[in-house]
């Protein structure tokens, strides 16, 4: 079995094991995660550093909200590196980001749909 990306059962535990509010804050963040993953897409598109910093940033809020230490870890990275205008290390930290998002989307829908 492989580790899931964001950690259901501290999740639950930290909203009083509120099944309701877990699937309202899970589908708000499905929704929301892809507009501002687009978001600092453009971001390093555009070769904005500060940009690319300030949605990565805002990622790991949202990441840390939903318990996903691997997400939290990434966008951290993401975040320093914008910061320290090394966006080629940016753009790999992304890449990796992007790919555990889609699993984590995965594992929520799973959740939700349950």
């Amino acid at each position: 079995m492989t580790q899931s990306i964001f950690d259901l059962k501290n999740f639950l535990r930290s909203l009083a094991d509120d099944d309701e509010l877990a699937r309202e804050l899970l589908a708000a963040f499905m929704e929301d995660s892809p507009v501002r993953t687009a978001s600092l897409r453009e971001a390093l598109a555009n070769d904005d550093a500060g940009e690319a910093a300030k949605m990565a940033h805002s990622l790991k809020g949202m990441c840390g909200v939903i318990r996903s230490d691997a997400l939290v870890s990434l966008a951290l990275a993401m975040e320093i590196s914008a910061k320290d205008e090394n966006l080629d290390a940016t753009r790999e930290h992304f890449s990796r980001f992007s790919d555990l998002l889609d699993t984590a989307h995965d594992e929520m829908n799973d959740y939700i749909n349950s």
